[in-house]
């Protein structure tokens, strides 16, 4: 076993690529595409995170639950609480309102039991989230499926044996849900931890270097794996037939071996597009933040081009049809560039960095 794989760029390469096909799987630019996407796209991070795993946790338990509480729980509730708190204002703004919504669900003014309910559910379940932060369930997926894969480690469960646990366990939940259990801990929290047990999997044993010597074939059985998922098995994390889910893990792993490789392959070849897709790989929780209040930059353009009422606004993630009719593009780079380049400029304005220059 080789347990001393350092993190490399190729992993904020993958985390660009993923990030990346998560805001354009969210403009529905068009049904097969939506399709291959969301069939690896998350899982790709959760694949991600075991590769990355440093088995120097396994000593220091503390360490290790500071960084998952620092990197994921407060992020939630920071942002979760500013969003919930800019609601009624959101709502007056049309930003949401009564008329359109996400599949039919509207949304009202809150009052002060609202605002109870919710925050209560932000800090102590990682749930209640604003429909603006409506992909921060990857992030409460990634708090509890952490804890749940150190588990395994450090009960020194065989990694297989750990993806097998794990895979029975959400069959078990996607076909039945334990309403309780599902709060913090369900069918979509133990296919994460599968992912994440391959990724350790493909590091911990080097697979990486048959995977480099049998490039060619590799990427045509991972390609082929995921077109025939995405027509035979097809799933998302947050909606799965019980009985897609495990062939749905081997086409996740194999989208995510795939990427992994591209990136591996674009790193080493070309610098500039290396940096490009690394520094956007690196601002993760900035895109999932933002991108959906980002795009409600070009709903408004959409909205002022054609003329429509003010409260299409509201219409989530994008304005249908016009987002197949090439607008997608728009969404997908505003989804991007927004939450990218104002971060950078925010931190480039911060008292600190100044007094540092």
């Amino acid at each position: 076993m080789n347990n001393n794989i350092q993190f490399d760029d190729s992993v904020s390469f993958a985390k660009g690529i993923g990030i990346m096909l998560m805001v354009l799987g969210h403009t529905f630019f068009f049904a097969y595409g939506y399709r291959v996407i969301y069939m690896f796209h998350m899982p790709l991070f959760f694949f991600l995170s075991g590769y990355c795993f440093k088995e120097s946790h396994l000593g220091n338990f503390q360490n290790y639950a500071k960084k998952r509480i620092s990197r994921i729980y407060v992020p939630f509730v920071k942002w979760g609480l500013i969003f919930l708190l800019l609601h009624n204002i959101f709502f007056h703004l049309n930003i949401y309102n009564d008329t359109f919504g996400f599949e039919g669900e509207v949304s009202q003014l809150y009052g002060v039991s609202d605002y109870l309910k919710k925050a209560f559910l932000i800090f102590f379940c990682l749930s209640g989230n604003e429909q603006l932060l409506g992909g921060y369930w990857f992030l409460h997926t990634m708090f509890f499926a952490s804890f749940i894969f150190y588990g395994f480690l450090k009960l020194k469960i065989p990694p297989v044996g750990a993806v097998l646990i794990s895979l029975l366990l959400s069959v078990m939940l996607y076909f039945h849900g334990i309403p309780v259990v599902n709060i913090y801990c369900g069918a979509k929290e133990f296919l994460a931890v599968s992912c994440m047990m391959a990724g350790y999997l493909y590091k911990s044993y080097s697979i990486d270097k048959f995977v480099d010597r049998y490039c060619a074939y590799v990427i045509l059985v991972c390609a082929l794996l995921l077109i025939l998922g995405s027509v035979y098995w097809h799933g998302e994390m947050i909606d799965m037939k019980w009985t897609h889910t495990i062939p749905y893990f081997f086409s996740a792993i194999a989208g995510s071996i795939l990427i992994f490789k591209l990136s591996k392959l674009s790193v080493d070849k070309t610098r500039w597009l290396s940096d490009l897709v690394s520094r956007i790989g690196n601002k993760t929780i900035e895109i999932l933040t933002w991108h959906f209040l980002c795009f409600k930059i070009v709903s408004l353009i959409i909205i002022a081009y054609y003329g429509l009422p003010i409260e299409h606004l509201a219409e989530f993630p994008v304005i249908n049809p016009y987002n197949v009719q090439g607008w997608w593009i728009l969404y997908f780079v505003i989804g991007i560039a927004v939450p990218v380049i104002g971060t950078v400029y925010i931190k480039k304005l911060n008292p600190d960095n100044v007094i540092r220059k």
